[in-house]
Parts: structure tokens; sequence; C-alpha cells
């Protein structure tokens, strides 16, 4: 995964507006206030990872109680640096790593959060899977991951306004969802965890699941 820096802080306060408060609702189907932040609400734990901050805006909106250890990862340093001065929160921590691989950190989490990251990752829709295989190396045995992600297959025709965001977003190589389809997602999931909850609003294909799966024992 490249370290080319996608976002600069102002690109990423511009980001919040405008595609939280108006692409989410109007080009994607999926309103913020009424669909993501619900979700991300009720899936906070006491040790909480979020993967992809940008802005800060859940970690900010999300009622997140002050007794719980929040850090904040991403691979770039601008966006990590943004997401931790905003966040709300002076105490959390921020990482930086590929999600695309393991994590280099032995820091284990009872919730994992990444909203509308996964369509910008470049990279194929098996290793774009193979994410949650390893995050969940990193939860505890009860833990949930939840998050969000803009597809690019299977959804509903896009509207005017959709087609031209999702054609500027590809054109500038901010997306790349082009083969990101609600089944391959639907497939991964219950792969890697015990219960899975999935729906698909608009074009955006939300998830929440929890209980990682172990690797079994082989008892000879």
């Amino acid at each position: 995964m490249s370290t080319t820096v996608i976002y600069k802080p102002w690109d990423l306060l511009i980001h919040e507006v405008w595609v939280l408060g108006i692409v989410s609702t109007w080009a994607w189907g999926c309103s913020t206030s009424e669909d993501l932040l619900p979700q991300f609400r009720a899936s906070i734990g006491k040790n909480h990872l979020d993967i992809g901050s940008g802005t800060g805006y859940y970690l900010r909106q999300g009622e997140i109680p002050a007794t719980t250890l929040l850090a904040l990862l991403d691979l770039e340093h601008p966006a990590r640096n943004l997401g931790l001065q905003r966040c709300g929160r002076p105490d959390a921590c921020g990482l930086q790593a590929d999600i695309l691989q393991p994590l280099p950190v032995t820091d284990t989490f009872d919730s994992v959060s990444m909203y509308y990251l996964l369509h910008c990752i470049p990279a194929t829709m098996a290793e774009i899977c193979a994410i949650f295989k390893h995050i969940k190396r990193n939860m505890t045995l009860d833990g949930i991951i939840h998050g969000a992600s803009v597809l690019g297959k299977g959804v509903r025709k896009d509207n005017c306004f959709a087609a031209h965001v999702r054609r500027s977003g590809l054109n500038t190589g901010i997306f790349h969802n082009t083969d990101d389809n609600a089944y391959d997602f639907e497939h991964a999931l219950p792969t890697n965890f015990e219960e899975v909850e999935t729906r698909v609003v608009g074009s955006v294909f939300m998830f929440r699941a929890s209980k990682p799966k172990q690797k079994k024992r082989v008892i000879c």
C-alpha cells in the first residue's frame, strides 16, 4: 500500500462537510446522522481502535465514554495527526500501520471501527477482505468490528450527482472500489467472526461483526 499522502489537513476538513454532510446522504443514500452514527455509538467498547479517523468526526460525535481507551490508526501522518488533534481526547494515542498487513502491535481492542475507509484502499477485493483476518488478531474474544464502505457493484443506479462524485473519485484515485460488492464482504465477515450483521443502505455496505473466530488447535 503506497505511503503517498492523499489527504492534507485542509482537505480532511472539507471532507467532513462535503462527504459526511452532503455526499453520503444525497449521492449514496446513507445518512451519517440516521444510519452511520447510531451504529457507531452502539458499538463502542472499553478499549477502542478507530482506523482511518480522518477529521475525527465519529470520535467527536460518537458519545464515547471518557473511560474508554482510544487509539487512532492511519497509514498517513497528516490524517492521523489531525484525527488526534480533533477527536476531543488528549489522552488518545496514534498508531501508523498498513492494514493490508498484520498490525505491528500486540495491543488488543474490544471494539474497532472503520468508516468510509475500505473503498479508498488501492487493493483487490480479496486483499480488502483479508483485512478482517488481520484485524481480528488484535481483538478480544468478545470484540466488535463495525464500519461502512461505498460499494461499486450490485447497488442501485447512481443518480446524476452520485455518478459525478463516483467518476471524480475514481479519476482522482481517491476511490478504488470498482469491484467492491456486498457478496464478498458477506462471505469474508462470517469466515472471521461468529456473529455478523450486515445491510446495504443506498450504495453503502454497513457491517457489525463480533466474537472473532479463533484458529482451531490440532490435538494429536
